[in-house]
Protein backbone atom coordinates (compact mmCIF):
# COMPACT_ATOMS: atom_id res chain seq x y z
CA UNK A 1 0.00 0.00 0.00
CA UNK A 2 2.84 2.42 0.88
CA UNK A 3 4.61 1.65 -2.39
CA UNK A 4 1.53 2.41 -4.47
CA UNK A 5 1.03 5.67 -2.57
CA UNK A 6 4.63 6.76 -3.22
CA UNK A 7 4.39 5.63 -6.84
CA UNK A 8 1.32 7.83 -7.35
CA UNK A 9 3.04 10.76 -5.60
CA UNK A 10 6.13 10.27 -7.81
CA UNK A 11 4.05 10.20 -10.97
CA UNK A 12 2.16 13.35 -9.94
CA UNK A 13 5.40 15.21 -9.15
CA UNK A 14 6.91 14.04 -12.45
CA UNK A 15 3.92 15.23 -14.48
CA UNK A 16 3.95 18.57 -12.67
CA UNK A 17 7.69 19.03 -13.27
CA UNK A 18 7.40 18.18 -16.96
CA UNK A 19 4.54 20.63 -17.53
CA UNK A 20 6.45 23.39 -15.72
CA UNK A 21 9.58 22.71 -17.77
CA UNK A 22 7.59 22.81 -21.02
CA UNK A 23 6.17 26.21 -20.08
CA UNK A 24 9.67 27.48 -19.25
CA UNK A 25 11.01 26.15 -22.54
CA UNK A 26 8.29 28.01 -24.44
CA UNK A 27 9.07 31.22 -22.60
CA UNK A 28 12.79 30.90 -23.27
CA UNK A 29 12.37 29.90 -26.91
CA UNK A 30 14.25 32.12 -29.39
CA UNK A 31 11.07 33.88 -30.56
CA UNK A 32 10.16 34.82 -27.01
CA UNK A 33 13.72 35.94 -26.28
CA UNK A 34 13.74 38.12 -29.39
CA UNK A 35 10.39 39.63 -28.46
CA UNK A 36 11.60 40.35 -24.93
CA UNK A 37 14.82 41.91 -26.24
CA UNK A 38 12.86 44.09 -28.67
CA UNK A 39 10.56 45.26 -25.87
CA UNK A 40 13.55 46.02 -23.65
CA UNK A 41 15.30 47.95 -26.44
CA UNK A 42 12.16 49.97 -27.11
CA UNK A 43 11.82 50.78 -23.41
CA UNK A 44 15.47 51.88 -23.20
CA UNK A 45 15.06 54.05 -26.31
CA UNK A 46 11.92 55.63 -24.86
CA UNK A 47 13.68 56.31 -21.57
CA UNK A 48 16.61 57.91 -23.41
CA UNK A 49 14.24 60.10 -25.40
CA UNK A 50 12.51 61.21 -22.20
CA UNK A 51 15.84 62.04 -20.55
CA UNK A 52 17.01 64.08 -23.56
CA UNK A 53 13.68 65.92 -23.66
CA UNK A 54 13.96 66.73 -19.96
CA UNK A 55 17.54 67.90 -20.38
CA UNK A 56 16.51 70.25 -23.21
CA UNK A 57 13.65 71.67 -21.13
CA UNK A 58 15.91 72.19 -18.13
CA UNK A 59 18.59 73.83 -20.27
CA UNK A 60 15.99 76.25 -21.63
CA UNK A 61 14.83 77.04 -18.09
CA UNK A 62 18.39 77.68 -16.95
CA UNK A 63 19.17 79.87 -19.95
CA UNK A 64 16.01 81.92 -19.29
CA UNK A 65 16.83 82.22 -15.59
CA UNK A 66 20.40 83.34 -16.29
CA UNK A 67 19.42 85.66 -19.14
CA UNK A 68 21.51 83.79 -21.69
CA UNK A 69 20.21 83.91 -25.23
CA UNK A 70 19.82 80.60 -26.98
CA UNK A 71 22.60 80.50 -29.59
CA UNK A 72 22.76 77.95 -32.36
CA UNK A 73 26.51 78.41 -33.00
CA UNK A 74 27.58 76.61 -29.82
CA UNK A 75 29.36 73.28 -30.06
CA UNK A 76 27.46 70.00 -29.99
CA UNK A 77 28.61 67.80 -27.14
CA UNK A 78 28.42 64.11 -27.96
Amino acid sequence: MKRIFWLIIGIAVGVYAVTRLKKRAQILAPDSVQESAAKLAAAVRHFGDQVREGMAERETELRDALGIENTNDREDYR
